[in-house]
Order: structure tokens, then C-alpha cells, then sequence
């Protein structure tokens, strides 16, 4: 745990510079938007077993998938605006929630998209993923999940502004996979906003 944690106290100039290649490598791109998309997407094959939604969608190794990412420096702003967490964690909840309506629409009309059969994300924040439409899963091996734990508590005590305290919560000693279907995304947020001119990187 202690070599993720480093993550936490890593200087501001290294971290950005770290998450910029890690981004590239992986072709992680913002979402377009007037500044409240708070996920950030990666493309790519989907390894390990099969996973069956509940709308009848079955995602098979090599299938391309989304994976979801969180926006940390939107995040920290966010927190920046307000001195109360629960207030930001409303904000954060909105702009999530708003940041899904632009995928569902992009995954409707952007080539980057019309082939992937799920979003996914391995993350601690799965608490109330349901609300969203996702569905939880566990993840794909233990070993995995406790070093994206790990990693995940780093980012958190690294961005909010309770620090180490926030990342030592019970309710994020764990990781789960949540994962939402491209058709019950596009039914659930596709309609509800104007779509976006374009995406951005």
C-alpha cells in the first residue's frame, strides 16, 4: 500500500505530467462539454471472462468496451468551490450525471464509439452505481482489485480536501467493476440534453 500511497504526496508537477502519459498511452479523452463533464473515456478490448448484462448484452473477450475515468483536477475544482463536502458531493453526483448524457450521446452519432458494446470502470466509488444504471460486479481477480483500491485511496487522499482521512473510510476498502450497457446508456441519457459539437482530448 505504501508504494501507491505515494501518489498522495507526489509533487503537482510530476503528477500532472504522469496522469498526461498515462492518458496518452492509454488514449484517455475528455469528454467535450461547457466545463461539467467530470469522466474522461479510454477505448479498448475488453479482456478477461465473459460478462452478461442484465439487458441482455454479453461482452466477450476482444469485444471493445469504454472505460470510465474520473476528471481528478474537475473533481479537486469542484471541491475548490465549497467549503462543505456534502455540498460538493452534489455538485460532483450533477456533473456525473450530466457527463453520461454526453457519452450516451456521442455513442450514438461518434465513430470512437458506435462499435463499443459497454462502459465500464474498476473503481472504490461504486456506492450508489445503481441510481446511475450500472450495474456492479466484482472485479476481475483479487490481486487486481487490491492494487486499484490502493491506487484509487492514493488519487483520493491526493484530491480531497480531508486528504488520508477520507481515503481511510471503510466504504472504500474495496473495489468493484460497474458497468452499463451502450444501448441502456443511450435509452437512459441519450435524449435528455443538446448534444455536444465534437469531442475533445
Amino acid at each position: 500500500g505504501t508504494r501507491w500511497m505515494l501518489c498522495s504526496t507526489m509533487p503537482d508537477w510530476l503528477w500532472r505530467w504522469s496522469d498526461i502519459a498515462y492518458r496518452w498511452f492509454h488514449g484517455v479523452e475528455d469528454l467535450p462539454g461547457d466545463g461539467q463533464t467530470v469522466i474522461r473515456i479510454g477505448v479498448g478490448r475488453h479482456r478477461g471472462r465473459r460478462v452478461a448484462l442484465k439487458d441482455g448484452t454479453l461482452v466477450h473477450a476482444g469485444d471493445l468496451v469504454g472505460t470510465i475515468h474520473l476528471n481528478n483536477e474537475r473533481v479537486r475544482s469542484i471541491h475548490g468551490r465549497t467549503a462543505n463536502p456534502a455540498i460538493a458531493g452534489i455538485l460532483i453526483r450533477r456533473d456525473f450525471e450530466r457527463s453520461l448524457e454526453t457519452l450516451a450521446r456521442l455513442s450514438e452519432s461518434h465513430p470512437r464509439y458506435q462499435a463499443v458494446k459497454a462502459f465500464t470502470a474498476t473503481t472504490i466509488f461504486h456506492q450508489g452505481g445503481e441510481r446511475f444504471g450500472f450495474e456492479i460486479l466484482p472485479p476481475r481477480s483479487t490481486l487486481f482489485g487490491r492494487v486499484v483500491a490502493a491506487y484509487e485511496r492514493s488519487l483520493l487522499a491526493r484530491f480531497h480536501p480531508l486528504g488520508a482521512s477520507r481515503a481511510r473510510r471503510k466504504r472504500f476498502a474495496e473495489v468493484r467493476m460497474i458497468w452499463i450497457s451502450r444501448a441502456t446508456l443511450r435509452r437512459r441519457y441519450a435524449a435528455r440534453r443538446s448534444s455536444p459539437s465534437g469531442t475533445g482530448s
